[in-house]
């Protein structure tokens, strides 16, 4: 019925199915870990959302994203069978071989940029330092709990959405596309406005410009990974509108267009620049380093 359609329609028509059955399947899934966490805890049902959402209960917190993680990859594997039989998580860019370079450096990149962030904040005055307390095991759990979270959101923004639209458009579009459906991802988070989202939508080009040229997402998930990690459990921002314990404890004070409030680092307008400088750092960097276009998989 679609033979006829041009192919940035078909692409498109994917991409949104896709999403339809990634709500659905991922929003039963993450229920089914609060209902299981809820038994093991035995806390009641609709207590224990709002109890791993607190700083103290990190372990929890880590239990019910490793279970999301489990929910959304099985999301994007199952919905790409469905529509092609030799399709793998492999050919969506989840391959660490001979890329094990570019993760470390993709983790550099994104260190370098919040880490610019917070001492600019620092040296206009918005953040005053109250103290510094390490734990092993919230610094641990933290690590793993984000290093979860962006290999789930990496996996579907980039390795399936931005996949699947550059085979029927342009891959700048198709990168720019990709960029607000990322933002869109957090449109129920805590204390989101028009400024995050503006910044949220320049981190879906930050993360997606290096995959426009090499297909593979492991230097995405380094910068995603470090950015959410050294923005919350070491400096001890918000991360998206999310309360997080780090190893610095500060005050933020003054205008919310400059510090971000409550929404952390990615509601502030220094965001911008610094995301843009990101942007432009990995474009100039990788723009020479094309992957042939035949190396993305066919899923139309």
């Amino acid at each position: 019925m679609l033979r006829n359609f041009p192919i940035w329609f078909k692409s498109l028509l994917t991409v949104f199915g896709f999403l339809l059955f990634f709500v659905f399947f991922v929003g039963i899934g993450r229920a089914c870990t609060i209902y299981l966490l809820a038994f093991i805890y035995k806390i009641e049902f609709d207590r224990l959302y709002q109890i791993i959402l607190a700083p103290q209960h990190h372990v929890k917190l880590l239990l019910y994203e490793l279970g999301g993680l489990f929910f959304e990859v099985g999301a994007v594997w199952i919905y790409s069978k469905l529509i092609s039989h030799d399709i793998s998580l492999k050919s969506f860019g989840l391959d660490w071989h001979k890329k094990s370079k570019d993760f470390l450096i993709g983790c550099f990149v994104g260190i370098i940029l919040i880490s610019s962030g917070f001492i600019i904040l620092k040296i206009m005055g918005y953040i005053r330092l109250i103290k510094l307390e390490f734990n092993p095991i919230i610094f641990i759990s933290y690590s793993f709990f984000f290093l979860a979270v962006a290999v789930s959101e990496e996996l579907m923004s980039r390795g399936f959405v931005l996949t699947t639209l550059m085979r029927g458009m342009n891959k700048y579009t198709a990168l720019s596309i990709s960029a607000f459906v990322f933002a869109g991802l957090h449109l129920m988070n805590n204390h989101i406005g028009f400024i995050p989202l503006v910044n949220l939508t320049l981190a879906g080009y930050l993360l997606g410009i290096y995959f426009i040229f090499q297909k593979n997402l492991m230097f995405p998930i380094g910068l995603h990974f470090t950015w959410n990690f050294f923005q919350g459990p070491v400096f001890g921002f918000e991360v998206s509108g999310h309360d997080i314990q780090g190893i610095v404890t500060q005050n933020v004070q003054g205008d919310t267009l400059w510090t971000g409030g409550a929404f952390g680092f990615e509601g502030s307008i220094i965001a911008l620049p610094v995301v843009v400088l990101g942007i432009l750092f990995i474009y100039f960097s990788y723009r020479n380093s094309n992957t042939s276009e035949e190396d993305i998989t066919l899923i139309l």
